[in-house]
């Protein structure tokens, strides 16, 4: 096999092989505490992003001073969030555990990391996205 032949292959092999992980220092990113206005009801939300044990996701925590979803009530938004090569950072598990009912809400999440550093986080529609600013590393 001629060396063209070689190179031309090796490129394709390397072309049709799915994306590497994001490196750590996008994920780094990602982490720290976060804050937005709720567009639907213009509660303030936190969120608190944290790298796990693993070195390759992240804990998301998400506060509201008032849940929709919970009637008005506390609660408390948790998942663990794979980030993918485009800065999107996906909560799959993500869950709303509503309080004192204990009442909980499932759906998957996601973050997409923004030029400007802002996150916007979109939920099911009919929500609409909302957009976080950190405040703290």
């Amino acid at each position: 096999m001629n060396t063209a032949l070689k190179i031309i292959l090796t490129l394709l092999l390397l072309a049709s092989t799915t994306a590497t992980p994001a490196s750590p220092s996008t994920l780094s990113r990602f982490i720290g505490d976060w804050q937005a206005v709720d567009p639907d009801d213009g509660s303030l939300q936190t969120m608190t992003i944290s790298r796990n044990v693993d070195g390759t996701t992240v804990r998301v925590l998400v506060h509201d001073s008032y849940f929709s979803l919970c009637d008005g009530d506390r609660g408390l938004g948790q998942g663990t969030g794979v980030l993918s090569p485009s800065r999107t950072l996906t909560v799959a598990d993500y869950r709303l555990t509503c309080f004192p009912s204990g009442t909980t809400k499932k759906g998957p999440t996601t973050l997409t990391l923004n030029r400007d550093g802002s996150l916007t986080r979109v939920l099911a529609p009919p929500s609409p996205p909302i957009t976080y600013f950190r405040y703290s590393h």
